[in-house]
């Protein structure tokens, strides 16, 4: 008799066991499947007077939401090429590219070390913080090309 309840006893704690981990499972699944904003994969070319634009991390590309319904997202544009995940809405794009000059820049505090390589930008300001370049994101509008002049 005791068997029997000790047998009946188990089985409720492997079916407790199995309830337990099928919720936690399901509630992952919930939460993975959620219906928050969806990131696109936004890709484009930037050229500078018909020059591709940057060479492995020196160019970024910037994507700020300009409607509250989009994310910031930045990336490296990499000889002309960039892409960036965002979500649907309305984007400000500021660029920057900064090469080494190969002048040397003297620190005013002394000692080794304090020299530095002087870094030009490249991409005229008028596309810098105060761009006014603007694009649209939406699953039907994921590429955007950029021809830069620089005068």
């Amino acid at each position: 008799m005791v068997l029997k309840y000790l047998i009946l006893i188990t089985n409720l704690e492997n079916t407790m066991n199995k309830l337990v981990y099928s919720v936690v499972f399901v509630s992952f699944l919930a939460c993975a499947c959620s219906s928050g904003p969806v990131n696109y994969p936004v890709a484009g070319e930037v050229l500078l007077d018909g020059n591709p634009v940057g060479n492995k991390d020196d160019a970024v590309i910037r994507f700020e939401s300009t409607d509250k319904k989009g994310n910031t997202s930045e990336s490296f544009v990499v000889e002309g090429k960039y892409l960036a995940k965002l979500t649907e809405g309305n984007y400000k794009v500021s660029l920057t590219w900064s090469k080494k000059s190969g002048k040397t820049l003297k620190s005013k505090i002394a000692g080794p070390g304090q020299e530095s390589e002087e870094m030009i930008q490249m991409i005229p300001a008028k596309y810098g913080a105060d761009s006014t370049l603007r694009v649209d994101v939406s699953s039907k509008n994921l590429r955007h090309d950029f021809d830069l002049k620089s005068k």
